[in-house]
């Protein structure tokens, strides 16, 4: 999905297994982030769901960004369209953080059972577009409101990510050098 290009690492990149951190580190180099993966037990499979973190990290801090560069024994280059679909992906995951958020503190005077909210949320992922609670009145009227503008946020920014991830899916390359 990212576009990934392998080229050989500089500086005797060497790769030790320690126990995994919290965050990746990174360098801002221009509209670069450098990532320093050569201490990282997922060294071979980078880009993979432990990088996710350090790049989600890199490009909330940093909208500005435009390649990030994984160093290595062999550095992976992301760039472009790659970062377009990562962010693309983080937009629909956040989305559906403050979907569950809205919906977990909706102002309902009723207590909600918590079996109800996990079952509207899988009817949400299977692709309901039902609202958790139809309402009793006028004082429920905010409470309908932020469930539809919840509801429309989070299908704009899954169909946007879907967009993304299906015109970015011929773009995977992969580019060996060195000794191969």
């Amino acid at each position: 999905m990212a576009k990934r290009v392998l080229f050989p690492g500089r500086e005797g990149a060497r790769r030790t297994v320690t126990a995994a951190k919290a965050s990746c580190p990174y360098a801002m180099r221009g509209r670069t982030a450098h990532f320093d993966c050569r201490e990282c037990p997922s060294l071979g499979d980078a880009p993979d769901l432990r990088c996710l973190e350090g790049l989600r990290s890199a490009l909330n801090a940093h909208p500005e960004l435009e390649d990030a560069v994984l160093q290595g024994e062999q550095d992976v280059w992301l760039r472009e369209k790659g970062l377009e679909a990562l962010r693309s992906i983080i937009a629909a995951e956040t989305a559906w953080e403050e979907f569950r958020d809205i919906i977990s503190s909706l102002p309902c005077p009723n207590r909600i059972a918590a079996e109800r909210i996990s079952s509207y949320f899988s009817r949400v992922k299977g692709g309901s577009t039902d609202l958790f609670c139809r309402g009793e009145g006028d004082v429920c009227h905010v409470c309908l409101e932020r469930q539809r503008r919840a509801l429309q946020d989070l299908r704009s920014d899954r169909n946007r990510a879907r967009r993304t991830l299906a015109v970015d899916r011929f773009r995977i390359t992969e580019v060996k050098g060195g000794d191969d």
